[in-house]
């Protein structure tokens, strides 16, 4: 097998116009082949750039061709994850079941561990039942809505299947995916996706192949505390019953906020830095023209990552979360409290495309103490619940810059539902946040033409970036407790899907084959 690099093709050629172009360059006909990567360049022109995995020894290309190719022709070795049960654990307790508990549940499962999955929300159906009331009725269920439930916050996003990390188990993550009814394609996409719509059931079919090799779910239940013996944890204590293992993985989400008290009474908690701002709506077409300068159905969709430091009010702002074709919905946990969040469909077909516009805050805006950035949060959440009523604050950008509510509606309009309410969102966040991000919006409309239209929306407040607290822990244990293991996003360690798949997959191998503690 070998592998060829950098084979540009244009936005609008077909496979059979790859093939072509693949067989010029090696001057080989007949061989299979099957794309390894697959990225986007709009620099000099619209192309997708290809790797290709070709059926062919590299004895079997001509050795000119060979040397005229050298920075783009290779051997290809597949990478695989090979973990044994050194350790002999022969049974975890696993809290969450967002992508760090699941992909660690999967993997001890695989492996002849029997897991217990604790989750204090819903299977992904009656989850999508109760998400489908509050965004009809405006009605929540505190322990099953976008942040609680089976597949954790993600199965209520985008579904982006993307990392800064380089380590090479993500791709172990992509297959699993992929084996349990993933589209294909996310295993060479530049940017993969999977969509909300496909992502639940996914879920589902990773929990049916953990509960065929012994693994147990307990849904609608919740982790309340422990019990100790001898400086370990013995016993995990739910509302309904008490359960004992080899290992304890606490997989929360980050907007696990009771359980956070609890840690903290042991210690286990401290403060971390995170993000907080507001979604920004633009039409699709827009970003699409921005990014492109055309449309079209055969171009990948128009995203963007925007970054500015704002000196002056020593914040960082950013875009996160991006949503081509997305929509804003209601992402809250907690009766009279308001947060929102982003989420497309796997066909990223609305009218809109939304992101996070966030401004990264630390103690110096939140205050001291261990809890004091999930106070933080509680107290902005709180606000913008008032400030709409109940239904979600929404104004035009410019009446935004401009210090005043909205009065009509421009251009776009808000996909929030049930419901929204024009506000004034300067209310909100303490002065220095507005302005570093009024200031942010000015450079990023320079760096997307249209970023700081008029007429782009902006619905309040997007708080859930990342944890506001981190559970501290070595070789993924906890130093206090050696059998307690804090992972994914909720313990402060991850961001989004794979990062949180990672997460998991790396606790996993550490019960399976690291120093044995617990």
């Amino acid at each position: 097998m070998i592998i060829l690099r950098n084979i540009k093709i244009p936005y609008d050629k077909d496979q059979k116009f790859l093939r072509e172009k693949i067989e010029k360059e090696i001057n080989k006909k007949d061989f299979d082949f099957k794309i390894h990567k697959k990225s986007f360049d709009a620099r000099k022109g619209l192309n997708f750039v290809y790797q290709v995995v070709i059926d062919l020894d590299l004895d079997d290309i001509d050795v000119k061709i060979q040397k005229r190719l050298k920075n783009n022709l290779a051997v290809f070795q597949e990478e695989k994850l090979e973990v044994e049960n050194k350790n002999k654990v022969e049974s975890a307790v696993i809290v969450g079941t967002g992508p760090a508990g699941l992909f660690a549940a999967y993997l001890l499962a695989k492996k002849g561990v029997k897991v217990t999955l604790i989750e204090r929300g819903k299977a992904v159906d009656e989850r999508v039942a109760d998400i489908d009331q509050l965004h009809k009725t405006g009605v929540l269920n505190e322990d099953s809505n976008v942040q609680f439930g089976e597949g954790g916050a993600g199965t209520f996003s985008d579904g982006k299947l993307t990392s800064r990390s380089k380590d090479k188990r993500m791709g172990h993550i992509f297959d699993i995916f992929v084996d349990q009814g993933a589209p294909e394609d996310i295993l060479y996409e530049q940017k993969p996706h999977i969509g909300t719509d496909i992502l639940r059931d996914v879920i589902k079919n990773m929990r049916k192949e953990i509960e065929s090799l012994g693994g147990v779910y307990h849904f609608s239940e919740k982790f309340l505390d422990f019990e100790l013996d001898g400086g370990k944890i013995s016993k995990l204590i739910t509302n309904k019953g008490k359960y004992q293992a080899d290992a304890y993985i606490l997989a929360l989400g980050n907007s696990a906020r009771d359980t956070f008290r609890t840690l903290d009474k042991y210690g286990l908690i401290e403060s971390k830095p995170f993000a907080v701002g507001f979604r920004i709506e633009h039409l699709r077409r827009d970003i699409e023209l921005a990014q492109f300068g055309v449309t079209s159905e055969k171009l990948p969709a128009a995203t963007y990552q925007l970054n500015v430091t704002d000196k002056d009010f020593d914040h960082s702002v950013y875009t996160f979360c991006m949503c081509p074709g997305g929509y804003v919905v209601n992402s809250s946990s907690l009766e009279g409290q308001l947060c929102v969040n982003g989420m497309s469909y796997h066909d990223r077909d609305g009218k809109n495309s939304n992101s996070a516009v966030v401004a990264s805050i630390d103690e110096k805006i939140y205050g001291q103490g261990n809890l004091a950035g999930m106070d933080f949060q509680n107290m902005i959440e709180k606000k913008a619940f008032d400030l709409g009523g109940g239904k979600a604050p929404v104004q035009r950008l410019k009446d935004f810059m401009e210090g005043r509510a909205t009065e009509k509606l421009g251009e776009v309009s808000p996909t929030f539902i049930p419901g929204y309410v024009f506000a004034d969102l300067n209310q909100i966040y303490p002065e220095s946040i507005n302005q570093a991000i009024k200031n942010a919006l000015k450079v990023m409309d320079k760096r997307v033409k249209g970023f700081a239209n008029d007429d782009a929306i902006l619905t309040g407040v997007e708080t859930r970036t990342s944890a506001p607290i981190r559970i501290k822990r070595s070789d993924y244990r906890t130093e206090k407790f050696q059998n307690l293991y804090p992972i994914g996003e909720g313990a402060g360690y991850s961001g989004g899907i794979i990062s949180s798949a990672l997460d998991g997959i790396k606790c996993a191998i550490e019960i399976l084959e690291g120093d044995k503690k617990c």
